[in-house]
């Protein structure tokens, strides 16, 4: 797939409209990255959960993926079948399970932060804080979305 046309030059281009290309860039490099490993998407957006986070319970990964219960635990089954992650007993309810990344999950995110890596050195030197700090706006936009009442239930 070509990459996304962009303006020409730095001052051409909006704010939302480089966080746009930036957010349609990493879902591409996300689908490359699950195609050259041979996993999907939503399995590369729970391992990324679970290096972020650490260890979750399945709901959580549910949560974090925007997948139903049902539909995690299939994909967790596949984490696991790969050997990407393990599920354990949960430290302190037994009712619920642990899901932790696995030494060779974090081998193919360690393979998916060396291109990210190499990507990241055009941006200088200060980009890190940069990019943490529009992440915690948009976390803060995005509590801020889920608050307000849901468009799809309008009936205009």
């Amino acid at each position: 797939m070509p990459p996304t046309k962009r303006p020409h030059g730095p001052d051409e281009v909006q704010p939302t409209t480089a966080l746009r290309h930036l957010i349609a860039a990493g879902e591409q490099f996300r689908h490359a990255i699950a195609d050259h490993f041979g996993v999907t998407e939503s399995e590369t957006m729970a391992l990324t959960h679970l290096r972020l986070a650490g260890p979750l319970t399945p709901r959580e990964v549910a949560d974090r993926v925007g997948l139903t219960p049902s539909t995690v635990t299939a994909l967790l089954d596949r984490l696991e079948s790969a050997g990407l992650a393990t599920r354990s007993a949960h430290p302190t309810d037994r009712r619920k399970t642990v899901v932790r990344m696995s030494d060779n999950g974090a081998a193919l995110l360690a393979t998916s932060d060396e291109r990210l890596a190499a990507a990241l050195e055009r941006a200088g030197a200060d980009v890190a804080a940069a990019l943490d700090r529009v992440a915690a706006g948009i976390e803060e936009q995005t509590v801020q979305i889920r608050a307000l009442p849901s468009r799809s239930s309008d009936t205009t």
